[in-house]
């Protein structure tokens, strides 16, 4: 029998916290998602994040399972952000939606609820993956309903972002988080930013304490590496010393050459990569010279060589590829 959800309305003024995780069905070792369906489970997981109120912090997409953290409002939209997520959200291929039709005041409690968030995020996932991963598959992709943890803001909700991404870590895919592009710190450190930067800081100045107030996205970027860097070397045994000792030497920046190297791996489906002239140059050679000038390159990487003192810093982006449609 079903049990109805802990989804309370307002756990505290603003709205709630909330651990989403779901598996697919099948044994443990099953492994159906490849890089192709996490970066496309992570596109509808953004697509969706433009209609719906609740606000991704953190996700991971895994093998066979995915984890988020999200933050519910309480309140539900007012009509006139209904209507006009709604228009955003189809393009204009639908109707423009009424503030006062009833169709409005239906959807608008919806967009603040989880339960139709991470349904809508399953059932589109399923129906692509269904088409398009090759095995010709047909009926549910998941075990279960998903899984819903209710977090408490203070101390857990850190505590829930740094669970999250170490899986990559446990799971012996790669050395350091910020190596694994299908969770939200790997997409943060190859990219340059946080797709929802500004949503992020809020929530972790709320949660962190009265000192983190005029924190920026950059020292708490610092202490994550701190974080992992400590959970890394006690979950590895380390004495004290050495754990102290890795914790001090994640505290600062990461020099440029790995940046570098883990954007180009988080640009494994570029391209080209260069300079800004270099890749309009470049891509002109065989594409339309209005899509070469429209088509919006990754956030820079700055490099200054070693030595320097007079020349300019070299900024390099990526051209990807084209995305896939996610009409579903």
């Amino acid at each position: 029998m079903r049990t109805a959800r802990v989804k309370p309305v307002a756990a505290d003024a603003e709205g709630t916290y909330y651990h989403i995780v779901n598996r697919v069905a099948g044994s443990p070792g099953d492994l159906p998602f490849g890089e192709v369906e996490k970066e496309r489970f992570v596109r509808l997981l953004h697509w969706l994040a433009t209609l719906y109120t609740v606000e991704p912090l953190a996700w991971m997409v895994m093998g066979n399972h995915f984890h988020i953290l999200l933050f519910a409002p309480a309140e539900a939209p007012s009509p006139e952000e209904t209507t006009h997520r709604y228009a955003a959200f189809h393009g204009g291929a639908r109707a423009p939606l009424d503030p006062d039709s009833p169709q409005c005041r239906t959807l608008a409690p919806r967009l603040r609820d989880i339960s139709w968030f991470t349904r809508d995020l399953e059932c589109r996932f399923t129906r692509w993956f269904n088409r398009h991963g090759g095995a010709n598959r047909r009926g549910s992709l998941w075990q279960q309903r998903f899984k819903s943890v209710v977090i408490e803001g203070v101390g857990a909700v850190w505590q829930c972002l740094e669970y999250i991404e170490m899986n990559p870590i446990r799971a012996k895919l790669v050395a350091d988080p910020a190596d694994y592009r299908f969770g939200s710190w790997g997409a943060w450190c190859g990219s340059g930013e946080h797709p929802y930067a500004e949503k992020l800081l809020r929530h972790l100045r709320r949660n962190r304490g009265a000192h983190t107030a005029e924190w920026t996205l950059a020292d708490f970027a610092r202490e994550l590496r701190k974080e992992f860097a400590r959970v890394q070397a006690g979950e590895a045994g380390g004495s004290t010393a050495e754990i102290e000792q890795a914790v001090a030497a994640a505290a600062p920046e990461p020099p440029a050459l790995t940046l570098i190297t883990r954007r180009v791996r988080y640009w494994t489906d570029g391209l080209a990569i260069g300079s800004k002239r270099f890749l309009r140059e470049t891509l002109g050679l065989f594409l339309p010279p209005e899509r070469v000038q429209r088509h919006r390159l990754s956030p820079p990487t700055t490099l200054v060589a070693a030595g320097a003192t007079h020349a300019p810093p070299l900024e390099i982006h990526a051209w990807r590829r084209p995305r896939l449609g996610l009409g579903c």
